[in-house]
């Protein structure tokens, strides 16, 4: 390590030599809006003294954070926020635009030492090797400027636009809200997908495949996708909403897929979820019934679960499930990889392609995280309460949550393992979702209530009038919230608002305005 005095330690010192002293120039690495873990010595290494006999350790933080995560997280609002991004084209300017160089770089009080920038010297053409060497050592030890990309002003940032009619809801507000259509159907939904439109997919326990569209009422129109007796029967014992999965590349129910387990032959059924429907493959590789099922959000990878407590992590390429209908796919794929290491029924799976990781959690309480790259297991999670994890969920702002509906208890963890928050309910947990930005939870109770907190701190963002039974899925959209229930009804909520929340961990990809 360098000496203790040129340490990173502190916050406040670093930012009041960087605008005081014009030998001190910085800039925030990435890691200031995504990584709380490097503002933490978590190792203990011995970082020395400083000349104020200082011990150098944790970075010491701003008054208003009350730990590294908050600060990544306030960090990472003010990044998101609508006055940065109005902002912006200002910032590129002076790095890699019109404001690098030249008059309007002065101007701009935006000139830094000649060897910094690209093109000004030529190492090459020098004579002597010792001012070639001393260049060099120059260069490579007190930074480079980037290379000029534009050479015109940067246009502004267009607006965000406005939020969805549903969505314009206070944080907080104690008046439950009620639902804006409710829609009673044939038998128990086990699985939901909600289109960004007026349609959504649903599959009851009776294995029937449904398309509904228009507003949800009772003038919904329903349309039948596939045959019921191509999927084998359903298993007795298994949670069901477990073992079945919808999800569509496009976001949308005209390219969606089902994944089902828990059928009485213990196989893994692949079936295409729109158009006429119909199954695709029929795995049986796993040696018991198959518990749990995931997709992930782009179709390439389908994960697993069984009695035996094993998971198979399926890799379908780029083309994703869409290639099985391509001609030539192949007939009887094998699993890229076979996860171990739980001592117990495997009961809940998760897979996450934006973080290249997927969740296995069983009865014994162990949540794995693997690679998907190489199935490598690289993190275990222990449930505080030693009690069957029986949902798992994968954020990509870079968190893990599991839930025990054994001692009605949350337990958010980061990537890296610690613990970030924990929450007991009156209820149990019936079933979990994520916002589509990953920075709201969703919560179905068997009481039959609806919760929806801010993913980092819990915060209550809204208020939902109980549904008239169980909950047993749920589906969320940036237009709104579907919630199915034991009691066959579908109910329409307008979506939790998200505006301004915090939002630590990986930086997830928005839509370009």
């Amino acid at each position: 390590f360098d000496h203790a005095d040129r340490l990173f330690a502190s916050l406040e010192e670093a930012w009041h030599s960087c605008t005081t002293s014009l030998a001190d120039v910085k800039e925030l690495v990435p890691e200031f809006f995504y990584l709380p873990d490097f503002l933490r010595n978590d190792g203990g290494f011995e970082l020395g003294v400083r000349q104020d006999h200082k011990r150098v350790g944790d970075v010491v933080l701003p008054m208003w954070a009350r730990s590294a995560d908050d600060f990544i997280a306030q960090h990472r609002r003010a990044l998101e926020s609508e006055h940065v991004s109005s902002h912006l084209h200002l910032w590129v300017d002076l790095i890699f635009g019109a404001k690098q160089r030249g008059p309007a770089a002065a101007g701009a009080l935006n000139v830094f030492f000649y060897l910094t920038y690209e093109g000004t010297v030529d190492l090459s053409g020098l004579s002597s090797a010792e001012g070639r060497r001393a260049l060099q050592a120059q260069i490579e030890n007190f930074g480079q400027t980037p290379p000029q990309l534009f050479t015109s002003p940067h246009p502004r940032r267009r607006p965000a636009p406005p939020p969805p009619p549903l969505g314009a809801w206070p944080i907080c507000d104690p008046t439950p809200v009620r639902p804006v259509g409710a829609l009673r159907v044939p038998s128990v939904p086990a699985a939901l997908h909600s289109g960004g439109d007026d349609s959504f997919l649903l599959l009851d326990m009776e294995r029937q495949l449904t398309l509904y569209r228009g507003p949800v009422g009772e003038g919904a129109r329903a349309s039948a996708i596939g045959d019921v007796a191509a999927l084998p029967a359903f298993a007795p014992g298994v949670t069901i909403a477990r073992a079945v999965c919808l999800a569509a590349t496009d976001g949308q129910p005209s390219k969606a897929w089902l994944a089902s387990g828990g059928h009485w032959d213990g196989s893994l059924c692949l079936s295409t979820a729109h158009g006429g429907g119909g199954l695709r493959l029929r795995l049986a590789v796993h040696s018991e019934t198959v518990t749990c099922v995931a997709l992930s959000r782009c179709a390439r990878y389908v994960l697993s679960g069984s009695l035996d407590a094993t998971a198979l992590l399926w890799d379908f390429g780029r083309a994703g499930l869409a290639g099985l209908a391509a001609p030539g796919a192949e007939a009887s794929p094998r699993p890229s990889h076979v996860l171990r290491g739980h001592g117990g029924d495997v009961l809940c799976v998760a897979v996450s392609s934006v973080l290249r990781v997927c969740a296995v959690a069983s009865r014994d309480g162990h949540a794995c995280l693997y690679l998907l790259r190489d199935g490598r297991r690289v993190r275990t999670f222990t449930s505080p309460d030693a009690t069957p994890i029986d949902a798992v969920l994968l954020s990509d702002a870079g968190y893990v949550l599991l839930s025990s509906s054994a001692a009605t208890a949350l337990h958010l963890f980061a990537l890296n393992g610690q613990r970030v928050w924990s929450a007991r309910l009156d209820g149990g947990v019936s079933c979990l979702s994520l916002s589509p930005c990953h920075n709201a939870l969703l919560l179905g109770l068997d009481t039959g209530d609806v919760l929806a907190w801010a993913l980092f701190d819990r915060t209550p963002l809204i208020t939902y009038e109980a549904c008239p039974g169980p909950v047993v899925c749920l589906a969320v959209s940036e237009a709104h919230l579907l919630v199915a229930t034991s009691t066959r009804h579908v109910l329409k909520y307008p979506p939790p608002p998200q505006a301004g929340l915090l939002t630590p961990g990986l930086v997830v990809a928005r839509p370009p305005r």
